[in-house]
């Protein structure tokens, strides 16, 4: 096969028909990341797509390097770009996850995660087919599907956990020990209150709020800690309002 001929096949297996998803993932994305309400439609819409957009896209088996479009850097080395609808979603729900929820143990989301991950595994082996024809390193192209994938369901089930879980929580309180504020690269600010030993918390621990909760906290202040045994019973806690 010559090479106009690879090329063309090339451009056929990496082109996927579903733009317009990519364009509503994307607005429903910077929609939820900025403006989180309402916040559980959103998540569930976000958590859908990138399983509705595999489902879509592998209505005709097609290869797995239809969901990964490659093109040139200025150096000329190849870029793999997964498409947005699965990466996208999964970032969206991981930045808010990161701000909204607090980490009871890490550990906790390990086999629910790797569950998670092994359905939407199985769900893009079933629909797509392994690539063949395609003159470029196929491995990165695995590779990046599977970071993404692994990126969204791991981030997906802890979401979950924590916003579908109507479980009463355990109450607990302690003090207001110490206040920061962390300045990170490009003028971003994070927040820290420490807080006194809570709980099976045997240690005094830092615990990061928004910037408006900071400047309504002051050290010396008895607050309360609601901890949840989460949805998939991965434990989560929240600092209650006022």
């Amino acid at each position: 096969m010559n090479k106009k001929s690879n090329s063309v096949t090339f451009k056929k297996l990496t082109l996927h028909k579903l733009d317009w998803l990519e364009w509503i993932t994307i607005g429903l994305a910077i929609w939820f990341v900025l403006y989180p309400k309402p916040y559980e439609i959103l998540l569930g819409t976000l958590l859908i797509i990138p399983i509705f957009g595999l489902i879509l896209n592998g209505l005709h088996k097609p290869s797995m390097a239809t969901l990964v479009e490659i093109s040139a850097d200025k150096d000329g080395n190849d870029k793999y770009d997964v498409a947005d609808f699965i990466d996208i979603a999964a970032y969206a729900i991981l930045i808010r996850a990161f701000i909204d929820y607090e980490f009871e143990s890490f550990y906790s989301l390990i086999i629910p995660g790797t569950i998670a991950f092994t359905i939407i595994l199985t769900i893009l082996f079933v629909t797509h087919k392994l690539i063949a024809n395609t003159t470029r390193n196929k491995w990165w192209i695995y590779s990046s599907l599977i970071f993404n994938v692994s990126l969204y369901s791991y981030a997906g089930t802890y979401a979950a956990n924590c916003t579908y879980d109507y479980s009463e929580p355990i109450v607990f309180e302690t003090k207001i020990l110490e206040k920061r504020i962390q300045k990170r690269s490009k003028g971003r600010k994070t927040y820290y209150i420490k807080v006194a030993p809570w709980g099976h918390h045997y240690d005094k621990e830092e615990i990061s709020v928004g910037s408006s909760r900071y400047e309504e906290m002051y050290v010396g202040e008895h607050i309360k800690i609601d901890l949840k045994e989460g949805l998939f019973n991965i434990p989560w806690f929240y600092i209650e309002r006022k």
